[in-house]
């Protein structure tokens, strides 16, 4: 078998500050450090979108909610898009996914030959996970069987959900994988962190809460009116720091299950043969505030709890292991590391590699990383500063996250760092352009409009990526050869289809030079 399998594992709603690959210590987490140990951590890397289910619709197409269209829960997708499994399927690979997808509808999978979904009740009597559990328990109603009040599972650890999750992948390894010379690539996506935190009897104290970051306290100056608003109709329902303490355990031992899971996957994997033949990649849909700021869960925020996600690519030789690196990366980056993976070089929206962003100096590094929540909230962060606007409430946000990590002290509005303000906005508005789709006739296209266009879109000078008019004409490049410019910008678009040429300045029609 010449191609990699890949195996990509997400949660939902896990933070990278509550991991040990992090640095926290509250959490045993051992399968996940054995994945770490095999490959690249990102220290760097953001959600597309810091609500579920934008940031899986940026996952499955490598493009931003304001292009997919999926700008908060529980929208359809836009026509005619480009997704990871359907890619896949083009590339021989046998595709499936398990657990948690969110789209809608929720029975959408994007393209997966085999699925087994758990949609957390999207999928009404439907869900296998229920008619599964239901077997085991008949007459069961309550999906999730969690005591709330001591943040437990009513059942036993093989009746959870994310063991079932872990089942059914096993479940397919050994039967439809197994059997076949056929690559496969498998999305095996977990319920948790999310609430309700519900680990089993049998996990339940395994993490230490006093190990466990404290939340973070308001910040200083003006707050933006939207968390205003938010805390009143979305509060937080604990205050007094022993109850955040222990929701923050119950929280840890949601992951604890989880990488116990994670680990009986590999398990599998091992005794089957297949894992040396397996590159993985792990990260989260989005983090969770906990309490940080008086605020729950994720939303329209700019803050590191919710907005940064874990993010490992693991197990392929064409990169280190055991290494860490702080290049700007995301979930984005999903798609086009998988089809880097298996051998498709052609991309998905606006996604990177990961195997390149992996390298010390990449082919095709960031500058800036992007965040949108709709229209509410617009992120841009480059490796020191997050800046955050909030277009229509007439407030931003700006941190330095070197000096202040907690992202306590806005500096928006100071004058010190208006020019950096500036800066920021214009990338909010290249951001905007590149995600509407660049339109730019070829004689605009200077060099150095390129060069800048290259630096944000990896894949421009794709056919499929780029809108293409008005290459210039002999006449043209003759009058910038003269004048000591460059007559031969435009000759990139031999490989691409164009809409208009330009006319001739003999007034012999059209002329088409470097088009078809």
């Amino acid at each position: 078998m010449s191609q990699r399998n890949i195996v990509v594992i997400l949660c939902d709603q896990l933070r990278p500050d509550f991991l040990s690959l992090y640095g926290c210590s509250a959490i045993p987490t051992p399968n996940l450090d054995r994945l770490a140990k095999l490959g690249v951590v990102f220290d760097n890397a953001i959600s597309a979108s810091p609500v579920c289910g934008p940031a899986r619709a940026s996952m499955m197409t490598g493009l931003y909610p304001s292009t997919h269209g999926v700008w908060t829960n529980n929208l359809p997708f836009r026509d005619n898009l480009d997704y990871l499994a359907v890619r896949m399927n083009a590339l021989d690979y046998a595709t499936a996914c398990f657990g948690k997808l969110h789209h809608y509808p929720p029975r959408d999978t994007k393209g997966f030959q085999y699925a087994r979904q758990l949609e957390g009740g999207r999928l009404k009597e439907n869900e296998p996970y229920l008619q599964w559990l239901r077997c085991r328990h008949p007459g069961i109603t309550d999906f999730w069987n969690c005591d709330r009040e001591k943040h437990e599972f009513k059942l036993s650890a093989e009746d959870h959900y994310e063991y079932w999750i872990a089942s059914e992948t096993i479940s397919y390894l050994e039967t439809a994988a197994s059997k076949s010379d056929q690559p496969f690539f498998l999305w095996v996506s977990f319920q948790g962190p999310h609430t309700p935190w519900n680990p089993p009897p049998e996990i339940k104290g395994a993490c230490n809460p006093e190990s466990f970051p404290p939340p973070i306290k308001a910040g200083e100056g003006a707050v933006c009116p939207i968390h205003t608003y938010r805390k009143v109709w979305n509060p937080f329902p604990f205050q007094d720091l022993e109850d955040i303490m222990q929701v923050r355990a119950a929280y840890g031992d949601t992951m604890a299950n989880i990488d116990v899971q994670i680990g009986r996957i590999l398990g599998c994997l091992d005794e089957r043969g297949l894992f040396d033949d397996t590159t993985f990649v792990f990260s989260s849909d989005h983090g969770d505030l906990l309490g940080d700021f008086g605020q729950k869960a994720k939303g329209p925020f700019p803050y590191q709890g919710q907005l940064a996600v874990p993010l490992v690519v693991a197990n392929h030789p064409s990169i280190p292991e055991g290494v860490r690196t702080s290049n700007l990366a995301g979930n984005l980056d999903i798609p086009a590391t998988v089809l880097d993976v298996a051998g498709d070089e052609k991309g998905i929206g606006l996604s990177r590699s990961l195997l390149d962003l992996s390298r010390e100096e990449p082919e095709n590094p960031r500058d800036m990383n992007f965040s949108e929540l709709g229209d509410t909230t617009k992120i841009v962060e480059n490796s020191r500063y997050r800046y955050c606007l909030y277009p229509f409430a007439g407030f931003s946000q700006l941190f330095d996250r070197w000096e202040d990590p907690q992202e306590r002290i806005n500096l928006a509005g100071n004058p010190k760092y208006s020019s950096l303000e500036i800066e920021f906005l214009k990338e909010l508005n290249a951001f905007s352009i590149l995600c509407k789709g660049v339109e730019i006739p070829g004689y605009n296209l200077i060099p150095p409009v390129q060069e800048e266009l290259r630096k944000r879109h990896p894949h421009f000078d794709d056919p499929d990526h780029f809108r293409a008019a008005y290459p210039l004409n002999k006449w043209h490049k003759q009058r910038l050869k003269e004048a000591g410019l460059d007559p031969t910008y435009t000759d990139f678009y031999q490989h691409i289809r164009v809409s208009r040429f330009m006319p001739s300045d003999a007034g012999k029609g059209y002329v088409a030079e470097g088009g078809h």
